[in-house]
């Protein structure tokens, strides 16, 4: 809730602020388009966060289930978010370590190493810090991974995960894709897709518990939230929409005050 509350202060405050030409916003660009069964690219080429080169086919070990992140390091947005909420969601399902491995890909072909070693450190406290004075039974296994653009483009496809550059100020990368973790099975097939950014730790451990006996969830409705970078236009309102919207409001205040009037008691 104190996400949710925390996302909506984010997104109104803008709009708030100032008046705005109105525009829609086109068609998203970005979406998810379920695979439910379908194969990951276990060949597929990646190197870790310390540089090591491996293929994906290293993030399976036969009895974990893998909970993919797509996203990119550098995000300022939703990407954070995201994983910060996976994390939660685990920590409260009480669901074993050694049942899932969560491991997240780059969707930006400027990430290094080097960029996933930073976003790693800081998953990696943010996990501590939601332990408070507990002990982990077993580390967390996070592995935060990047590729060739062609690489991660294969593994998109398979998932279903579409995205789409957008245009950024200084040069800085920004894109915008569907938040969501797609739950594989310890074979590499995809069995269930999370959407959101609240993961409730019921369906964590039930989502968890299927895919690691190779169950496949059938396709539900694909109404991800989105982690993009909008035009700062979009969803604001124009000077003559707020102008008649005050006029309405007061034009409304004004009848109640008359209505009250009228009815008051002799």
């Amino acid at each position: 809730m104190k996400r949710r509350a925390l996302l909506a202060a984010a997104t109104l405050a803008p709009c708030a602020a100032r008046a705005q030409p109105l525009s829609s916003a086109p068609a998203p660009a970005a979406h998810l388009r379920p695979q439910p069964g379908a194969a990951v690219p276990l060949g597929l080429r990646i190197v870790d966060s310390a540089g090591r080169p491996g293929r994906l086919s290293d993030c399976f070990d036969g009895t974990r289930c893998v909970l993919l992140v797509l996203g990119y390091y550098r995000c300022p947005q939703l990407c954070g978010l995201l994983m910060h909420a996976l994390l939660e969601g685990l920590q409260d399902s009480g669901v074993p370590r050694t049942h899932w491995r969560i491991v997240g890909l780059s969707i930006d072909p400027q990430d290094t190493p080097a960029t996933a070693r930073s976003r790693r450190e800081l998953d990696l406290a943010y996990a501590d810090f939601l332990l408070g004075a507990q002990v982990a039974p077993a580390p967390l296994d996070l592995r935060l991974l990047v590729g060739t653009p062609g690489e991660v483009a294969r593994l998109a496809q398979a998932v279903g995960f579409v995205s789409a550059g957008v245009p950024a100020a200084a040069g800085e990368p920004r894109f915008t894709h569907p938040a969501v973790v797609t739950v594989l099975t310890p074979a590499g097939r995809v069995a269930r897709y999370l959407e959101g950014l609240d993961f409730e730790p019921a369906i964590l451990r039930a989502a968890i518990a299927a895919a690691r006996r190779g169950e496949i969830a059938p396709a539900g409705d694909a109404a991800a939230v989105a982690c993009g970078h909008p035009e700062p236009h979009w969803g604001q309102r124009s000077a003559l929409v707020m102008g008649a919207t005050r006029a309405l409001a007061v034009a409304a205040a004004g009848g109640l005050a008359a209505w009250c009037w009228r009815r008051r008691r002799p």
